[in-house]
């Protein structure tokens, strides 16, 4: 085989061969521990926003961008949230109400601020959701997903209570709340306690506190992914010469085949299967499997699990309609979602989901450059 095709590096060939008499290594389900009591909140920056009322309730005036630590208040609450989330849009007038609440007491007025942060969200779906739902305290865009990854890649809403020291220089993780939460009352009452708590207290509680891990995995077997994969691979009346798997990190693998038609030179195809959590409660997880060719253009997507609203599962035409938008790219440049143009009806947090999972392809085609196989 390697006499054949000199150019394909050592390491390629030994995958090859591996993948003949069993995968090379086996995936570990993906594992995200949430941020828990105790724990610093991520000092990762934010957008400043642009309205002049949002700056003065946060007093962060004259920066382009800001972290929650430097908001002036002892303790703050931070709810991570998407605009397409139906607990998300269910909690906005509930939270309208603790914002009140919070703005009626003197004690409670400059001490508890509210703050949400958008999952994936642009500047003009926030705008639409707090012009809808008349939110009065600020919520930011966090379009990469970046301020969700660093607290655990929850889904949501995710209720984080921050508790700030004075001067700014370090913010505690004071507790958290995963879901929907009717009880605004309670919240208040909470954070207003809180702001009386010192920082050494929370740390001491933090460390008796377990935080919870979220865990996803493909429902299917290694087997069963295989057979597909391999489907996929001589769907155009190719004939498979050899297969195998490599990992590119404890959660990530990537399938390798070499195909050879009649009269043509053996082609080098690839797939990763993808699994996302949904940035909703309520949603199931989003499973699929992408194909692409050495050049990093994507051959065809498949399906495993997608689910839209009330957790129906796709039919065809919805298929259709993903995989047009996805096949002919390449995963060397960004997957970035426009709901208006990109989701399927009724399905945006799937259609976005899977938009980030093909995001990461950037990542992907560097590694595997950097390896030898393309």
């Amino acid at each position: 085989m390697l006499k054949k095709f000199p150019f394909i590096p050592i390491l390629f060939g030994l995958v090859i061969v591996l993948g003949i008499f069993g995968l090379a290594a086996e995936l570990r389900a993906q594992e995200n521990p949430l941020i828990k009591e105790g724990d610093p909140f991520p000092g990762v920056v934010l957008k400043t926003p642009d309205e002049v009322k949002d700056r003065a309730y946060l007093e962060i005036s004259g920066k382009e961008n800001f972290a929650i630590k430097e908001i002036k208040a002892k303790v703050i609450l931070v709810e991570i949230m998407n605009v397409y989330c139906a607990s998300c849009q269910n909690l906005a007038p509930i939270y309208n109400k603790l914002f009140a609440r919070i703005q009626s007491n003197p004690d409670t007025r400059k001490g508890i601020k509210m703050i949400g942060v958008a999952a994936g969200n642009n500047e003009q779906e926030v705008k639409i959701f707090r012009d809808h739902f008349q939110v009065p305290y600020p919520i930011i865009p966090d379009k990469k997903y970046i301020m969700h990854a660093a607290i655990g890649g929850s889904p949501t809403p995710f209720s984080i209570i921050v508790r700030r020291e004075t001067k700014g220089k370090t913010a505690l993780v004071a507790g958290t709340h995963l879901g929907f939460d009717e009880h605004h009352e309670d919240l208040f009452q909470q954070m207003k306690r809180l702001m009386s708590v010192d920082l050494t207290t929370i740390r001491k509680k933090g460390e008796k506190t377990e935080g919870k891990v979220l865990t996803i995995k493909s429902p299917f077997s290694e087997e069963e992914l295989q057979t597909k994969i391999k489907e996929a691979f001589t769907k155009a009346d190719g004939r498979l010469t050899g297969f195998g798997k490599i990992l590119i990190s404890e959660s990530r693998g990537i399938y390798i085949g070499m195909v050879g038609k009649e009269g043509q030179a053996e082609t080098h195809l690839f797939a990763e299967v993808v699994s996302q959590r949904p940035t909703c409660d309520v949603c199931h997880d989003i499973h699929f499997i992408y194909t692409f060719e050495a050049s990093g253009k994507v051959l065809d997507f498949i399906p495993l699990q997608l689910s839209k609203y009330g957790n129906v599962p796709w039919d065809e035409a919805d298929i259709a309609k993903m995989r047009n938008k996805i096949t002919g790219r390449y995963i060397f440049r960004p997957f970035s979602f426009d709901a208006q143009v990109d989701a399927v009806t009724s399905a945006t947090i799937t259609s976005a989901a899977i938009f980030k999972g093909l995001d990461k392809g950037q990542v992907l085609f560097e590694e595997l450059k950097k390896r030898g196989l393309i």
